[in-house]
């Protein structure tokens, strides 16, 4: 990996993005949740608002897969921030004069999603020029880490604010989060990106190019398996995470402020557990620990689905926060070293995209289950699923593949996908 100029400061200017878009990214959501809501009463309408963010987001992640590859991921990611604060604004502005509809928040969502589907695979693509590669577990722990614990105590100060002032005031912080992260994407420092292809501009060459995030998983099959079983894990979180206002609402009989407190329960649990990986350094029983992590989350959201008391949920919240690092950092280390650099861009889309797959299929399943057998039942079989799919993974013997020295497998990688030119890095921003 070639070190840049100023690396640490692209690694911090980096995070402190990811992080603010991620606050932002919550704080609106949970606003919008509440305000349709507020205006329908029905839990189908909230699952519909989830699936319509949902999908434009998987369509375009796909289908955008190269770009950012292609284009500079900085001003990328600064374009994309640029179309989510429209995106927010727009809502804002119609609930100030008091025109807001619920196609409004819709549209939104909509629009919010199609932009989410470059930007974080985009984030975590400039990630390996950005940190030292004897780090990089560390690094994206840090990352995901932040980005997760953030959009816990996004809703966690969101609650508050409905709960205090009323939800479009939320809905304001999220545009002055987005407009920080896009300053700070300005003045990024400039990073790297692989030498161009040979292969001339058409339609032709760009598929290609998506083909290509689907053959890193071809050859490593391990990675795909992980990356299957993450993508159910995130079904069932999205559809405990989608029916958490009614659950706090009618099975805690809580208000929007516990709700609050919940999330940012979930949220020093992460941190704890972002800790407990910067202890630990370098883990070499990746199967094992990745497979355990995604067993824990869905034990301890399943005791969601058995109690009704709220210190209770408390701490199991508290359990599933420390439980999900373990998985994100590992599985974004792991992409880190053995995709190519020239192929970061659409192999993490094509990541996120296998991973949020069936985050439509929770949202609005799930909010169908809650509305017909009850929101416990859908927090209990949503977390009886994954831990059925973590007993399957341990009979997945390409999966000890992942575990100790990777340092061959990824020579091999680089090999396989070195570019035809033979040319290094050359700058990315110009």
């Amino acid at each position: 990996m070639i070190l840049v100029k100023g690396q640490k400061h692209a690694y911090y200017g980096l995070l402190s993005t990811v992080t603010l878009s991620g606050f932002g990214d919550a704080f609106g959501l949970l606003s919008m949740e509440w305000l349709v809501y507020e205006i329908t009463g029905s839990k189908l309408a909230m699952g519909a608002l989830a699936l319509s963010s949902g999908i434009p987001e998987l369509i375009l992640r796909l289908l955008g897969s190269p770009l950012s590859d292609r284009w500079p991921r900085s001003r990328l990611m600064a374009a994309l921030a640029a179309l989510r604060l429209t995106a927010v604004v727009l809502p804002l502005i119609a609930g100030l004069i008091g025109q807001l509809q619920l196609w409004h928040l819709f549209l939104a969502a909509g629009l919010s999603g199609s932009c989410s589907a470059l930007y974080l695979p985009t984030a975590m693509a400039l990630v390996p020029d950005a940190a030292d590669s004897r780090k990089l577990t560390r690094a994206f722990a840090v990352i995901d880490g932040c980005r997760n614990a953030v959009t816990l105590i996004g809703p966690a100060m969101a609650g508050a604010v409905v709960a205090g002032v009323g939800s479009l005031p939320a809905l304001g912080v999220n545009a002055l989060c987005y407009i920080a992260a896009i300053i700070m994407l300005l003045f990024l420092p400039k990073t790297f990106r692989p030498g161009k292809t040979s292969s001339s501009p058409s339609i032709a060459a760009y598929l290609r190019e998506i083909g290509e995030g689907f053959i890193f998983y071809r050859k490593f099959p391990a990675m795909l398996a992980i990356m299957g079983m993450v993508s159910i894990s995130n079904m069932c979180s999205v559809a405990i995470w989608t029916m958490m206002v009614p659950y706090v609402s009618e099975v805690l009989h809580r208000d929007a402020e516990a709700m609050g407190t919940l999330t940012a329960a979930t949220a020093l649990g992460t941190l704890t557990g972002l800790g407990l990986i910067s202890i630990l350094g370098e883990i070499k029983q990746r199967r094992t620990v990745m497979i355990s992590s995604l067993a824990a989350m869905g034990f301890f959201n399943m005791i969601l689905g058995l109690v009704y008391s709220y210190t209770i949920a408390l701490a199991a919240l508290f359990a599933v926060g420390v439980s999900g690092p373990f998985f994100g950092a590992l599985s974004s280390s792991l992409h880190g070293k053995l995709v190519p650099g020239h192929l970061q861009g659409r192999v993490n889309a094509i990541r996120f995209l296998i991973g949020g797959s069936l985050q439509p299929v929770g949202a609005f399943v799930g909010s169908a289950v809650a509305d017909r057998y009850g929101v416990q039942m859908l927090f209990l079989v949503a977390g009886i699923i994954p831990i059925l799919s973590s007993f399957a993974g341990l009979f997945f013997s390409n999966l000890k593949t992942l575990n100790g020295d990777l340092s061959e497998i990824e020579a091999r990688s680089q090999k396989k996908y070195a570019l035809g030119d033979g040319k290094g890095q050359v700058p990315f921003d110009k």
